[in-house]
């Protein structure tokens, strides 16, 4: 079983979970408005925002027979961390040969 700091990463570094929270950072959406936003099908929205709040980075509330999702403080200030340290590094990691080749699949 992979421990914490993995599960975590695997939770946080899932491009369609990371641009969910990414929207959320700037207001609740609905399911309807994230696929639209976003682009993407019905069942992978659902399935993404169920492992958000399974793992607590999102939170919902329901308003009528709409449920409300919005992401939790903690999880904003980081999200607003790593925006910030992608554009202070956003060079370096273009740059960074490794990265490319890893993402080539050499390594």
């Amino acid at each position: 079983m992979k421990n914490a700091t993995d599960l975590f990463f695997d939770a946080f570094a899932n491009r369609n979970r990371f641009n969910i929270l990414m929207e959320l950072r700037n207001k609740e959406l609905c399911a309807g408005e994230l696929q639209q936003k976003l682009n993407v099908e019905q069942t992978n929205l659902s399935h993404d925002l169920k492992c958000l709040l399974n793992c607590k980075f999102i939170n919902v509330r329901k308003d009528g027979r709409k449920r409300i999702y919005g992401i939790n403080d903690e999880t904003k200030e980081l999200v607003d961390e790593v925006v910030k340290h992608v554009k202070n590094y956003e060079v370096y990691l273009k740059k960074c040969g490794i990265l490319k080749e890893e993402k080539n699949g050499r390594i």
